[in-house]
């Protein structure tokens, strides 16, 4: 394949590596071959693109690790990364390594579950739906993975089905030696039904890694899905993270993302309310320390009349972290009677802590209820001395507030137990903070 002038060393041996890998992955080669074509346009993401202004992925990333091989047999015995905090949260119905599903529990009936390896040699049409979700389909990272992914999974949740407990996928990337992960998702929650999933993404510690992965939901009318994300990689693995969303008429999605790990990470989220009634809230809790750097970017469409949206971001940076948070909202003419709010609010604890915000509304109907803030500060020093002066020391009082200040976004979660665990995390956080 004749490859245009590659933008850096970095982008030229991303094209040897698809070269090599492009007949032996699952999917249409032509289709990968015209994605690739899409990401060396721009090669990996630096500031000179508007949407990665304040995140210049070619810099942060470096040399391009080669693929991990999608392999189900691979050891992580000795994973202990996998125990905490989300093993025993519920059963585990899905573990994969390196997007390759190795085992799994048994799935309530009404699921069609599957790997994208297996789906698509067996020609499922649910398949169909892969690389519609995004609208957007310019974004090089995004375009990356469409060309690069290895594996993946895939789950189908039939009309009506009501599940009480969450439903848990994991996976792991199982790395001895420096590599690089591609893994894609699919969610199709047909008409009526109700379901809540926690995706986890965890590593190792002391392996530098890489991890691109893209998840497409398609979410029927009247169904209603909680979707909870969880990025606890190792310190020395850029993460980048796609959700795209498409929502019937009187869908319901609430999607929490937890970011934790990476020396590097963004996630990104593009929803699209194409239906009548529809309503969506999407959140985040980052805690960032040392030098890590995270990103949340999201777009909500809004392409119906009488829809509601709400974006509440907390961030927690520490050390010398870089913390930026992109949304926009977008109001088609159509999308009369629109309710939109978002907000990003970030707690320095450092002075030599960073955050970025930039909200942004783009509205073209006239009948609309639509804001946005962001803040970013400190914690208040006259609460911080009224906490003090009735006995707790400062490092008690400083933890007391950032638990209060995550745990209005954690309180959207409705499992309970997902919600004391996710608690628990930020609160082991802050004692690590302490100890240091």
């Amino acid at each position: 394949m004749t490859h245009p002038k590659p933008i850096s060393e970095t982008d030229l041996s991303l094209a040897r590596q698809f070269d090599a890998l492009v007949d032996m992955l699952p999917g249409d080669p032509a289709a990968r071959r015209a994605a690739f074509a899409t990401f060396e346009k721009t090669g990996l993401p630096t500031r000179r693109l508007e949407s990665w202004h304040y995140t210049d992925w070619a810099r942060l990333t470096g040399a391009a690790l080669p693929p991990l091989p999608a392999d189900a047999s691979a050891d992580v015995a000795d994973a202990s990364y996998i125990a905490d905090p989300l093993r025993n949260l519920t059963e585990i119905n899905a573990l994969s390594v390196n997007g390759a599903l190795t085992a799994h529990m048994p799935f309530p009936e009404g699921i069609e579950f599957m790997s994208f390896s297996d789906g698509m040699k067996a020609g499922n049409p649910l398949f169909d739906v892969v690389g519609t979700v995004f609208p957007d389909s310019t974004d090089p990272m995004v375009a990356l993975n469409s060309a690069m992914y290895t594996d993946g999974l895939a789950a189908r949740i039939g009309p009506g089905l009501k599940f009480p407990l969450p439903l848990q996928a994991i996976c792991v990337i199982g790395a001895r030696k420096p590599g690089a992960l591609y893994m894609r998702g699919l969610l199709v929650v047909e008409a009526g039904a109700e379901v809540t999933i926690i995706d986890g993404l965890v590593g190792p510690e002391d392996v530098e890694t890489q991890a691109n992965t893209v998840t497409e939901i398609v979410v029927g009318e009247g169904a209603k899905v909680e979707y909870v994300t969880f990025n606890g990689v190792g310190g020395k693995t850029e993460v980048f993270t796609a959700l795209g969303v498409h929502l019937g008429k009187n869908a319901m999605f609430n999607t929490l993302n937890f970011a934790l790990g990476g020396r590097a990470s963004r996630h990104q989220v593009h929803v699209t309310a194409a239906g009548e009634g529809a309503r969506l809230g999407i959140r985040g809790v980052s805690l960032l320390s040392g030098n890590q750097h995270g990103d949340c970017t999201l777009v909500v469409d809004h392409a119906a009349p009488d829809c509601e949206s709400r974006e509440l971001f907390r961030t927690v940076l520490d050390g010398s972290a870089t913390g930026v948070f992109q949304g926009r909202i977008g109001v088609r003419q159509a999308a009369q009677r629109t309710d939109g709010q978002m907000a990003s609010n970030a707690i320095l604890l450092s002075d030599d802590a960073a955050m970025n915000n930039k909200p942004e509304l783009e509205i073209f109907a006239d009948d609309v209820v639509c804001a946005h803030g962001a803040t970013c500060g400190a914690l208040d020093d006259d609460l911080l001395f009224y906490l003090q002066a009735r006995g707790l020391p400062r490092a008690e009082a400083e933890a007391l507030m950032v638990q209060a200040f995550c745990g209005e976004v954690l309180e959207h979660v409705s499992d309970e137990n997902l919600r004391e665990r996710l608690n628990g995390i930020v609160a082991n956080w802050l004692k690590a903070r302490a100890g240091a």
